[in-house]
């Protein structure tokens, strides 16, 4: 072996390496983002808050700051040290996570969730910079689908153990913690999902170094470039929308699913979230390995709107599942078009994120990142679980999120397949001219894929 050959090889090992931690990371924090779904009982009943209320703690309280923040965590991670950034914002989520179980209302958790979204914002972005410098662009979506399959894990997981940690604590009232001392089952879940971000902050800090960027920022433009609203990128942005609306669906779906098991079919807490953890992850997971490779099998044969299709597609199958599933008259037969609709849906949600990597410069891809983020929060994560119960009220309340998770699936899935595909086109352009640019023109489409910041 050359040296020449060696230094590659552990510049490669050292790559993965960092994908391996970051996306460790990630999946800490889909589990401190998600696992709110497996306590609204217990917080309804000890904080005394409402359905509509617990919606906005999974949305709107989330969404709006994780959106906005992110711009300009996004722009610190084109021009920053992304390193300090991620050991930075992943203590203030820890922080903040850790701290709900000592929440004493609904404001004060509501502020500790905004807390979380703050210290997320810096994720997705700054991580998805760091592995595009790692990486030589033919093995850049490889490295992507990878970091972004591991988040999915944590977002398809945190039910599972959140489910086991509920059936482990059992009937009790209380527990005794180390240093805490009495606290509710609810409360030592918090403390238990939000501890290992402290963990992986100090793993960052001194294992994972800085790489050199491969296009420099643009001198004297420290502040945000706004590209992503001109074009030819803002058909990139606007691909992130049409997504995000039918993101809208998942984040109904899979926010409300445990409940809606224990309060339709009387379901036990920890059983639910086990039962719908496992059918996302198997199915969806799934759904993220077939998705990309339909894209890579098209992409080879020519087809440019690959990402297009596939997202286009797996929406217009997904919609009537999700019906399906909410109008189902078992808990066993939700379960299985619930496994069905994450098959289809969950693997295009990755559709935008490839196509940044593929048609994004470097120097722009953290605030982009960020952009497409927002655009996926604020309608997604903002609209998903607030709509879901919006839309059971016209059918009567809570009794009937059933009818209200088919309403949204009825209206989401049509609009946001229309809208891709009326982005066909533009999207075909951008990703062309960055292929006739690219030198050597090598695009290699992931075998990997998630819904990452998207379930």
């Amino acid at each position: 072996m050359t040296a020449k050959t060696s230094d590659s090889a552990r510049k490669v090992a050292r790559g993965w390496y960092a994908v391996a931690v970051l996306g460790s990371l990630y999946i800490v924090a889909f589990v401190d983002r998600l696992i709110l779904g497996l306590l609204v009982e217990p917080l309804r009943a000890d904080l005394h808050i409402t359905d509509t209320q617990i919606s906005l703690l999974m949305g709107v309280a989330f969404a709006v700051f994780y959106s906005f923040v992110g711009l300009p965590l996004g722009r610190i991670a084109d021009v920053g040290n992304r390193k300090w950034l991620l050991v930075g914002t992943a203590l203030i989520w820890g922080s903040c996570t850790f701290g709900s179980g000592l929440a004493t209302s609904f404001w004060v958790l509501c502020l500790l969730r905004i807390g979380v979204a703050i210290g997320e914002a810096a994720l997705t972005p700054t991580s998805l910079s760091l592995i595009s410098d790692l990486f030589p662009p033919e093995r850049r979506a490889r490295a992507t689908s990878v970091f972004m399959s591991l988040g999915a894990l944590g977002a398809t997981g945190s039910y599972i153990l959140g489910g086991l940690v509920v059936n482990a604590i059992g009937n009790v009232d209380h527990l005794v913690l180390p240093l805490m001392g009495s606290v509710k089952p609810w409360q030592a879940v918090f403390f238990l999902v939000g501890a290992p971000a402290f963990l992986f902050a100090a793993i960052i800090a001194l294992t994972v170094k800085e790489p050199v960027r491969e296009t420099a920022p643009v001198p004297n433009v420290r502040g945000l470039t706004f590209a992503w609203l001109r074009r030819p990128y803002v058909a990139a942005f606007l691909f992130f929308i049409a997504t995000a609306i039918g993101q809208v669906m998942i984040y109904g779906l899979s926010g409300w699913a445990p409940t809606y098991l224990v309060r339709q079919f009387h379901w036990a807490t920890g059983d639910a979230g086990i039962r719908i953890g496992l059918a996302s992850m198997t199915m969806g997971v799934s759904g993220m390995l077939v998705a990309p490779r339909v894209a890579e099998v098209w992409r080879a044969h020519g087809r440019a709107d690959a990402p297009i299709l596939v997202l286009a597609g797996g929406l217009l199958l997904g919609f009537p599942l999700v019906i399906a599933a909410s109008l189902a008259p078992s808990g066993v037969a939700f379960l299985a078009f619930y496994a069905a609709a994450m098959f289809c849906i969950m693997g295009t949600g990755m559709m935008p994120f490839i196509c940044v990597q593929w048609g994004i410069p470097s120097h722009l891809k953290g605030e982009f990142l960020a952009a497409g983020l927002l655009a996926n929060s604020m309608v997604g994560i903002a609209l998903g679980p607030t709509a879901t119960v919006l839309a059971a009220k016209v059918f009567g309340g809570g009794a009937h999120l059933g009818q209200g998770l088919a309403l949204v699936a009825a209206i989401c899935g049509p609009l946001a397949a229309g809208f891709t595909l009326l982005l066909r086109r533009p999207m075909v352009r951008l990703l062309q001219a960055e292929d006739a640019a690219a030198d050597p023109p090598v695009r290699e489409a992931p075998t990997l894929s998630a819904v990452g910041e998207l379930v």
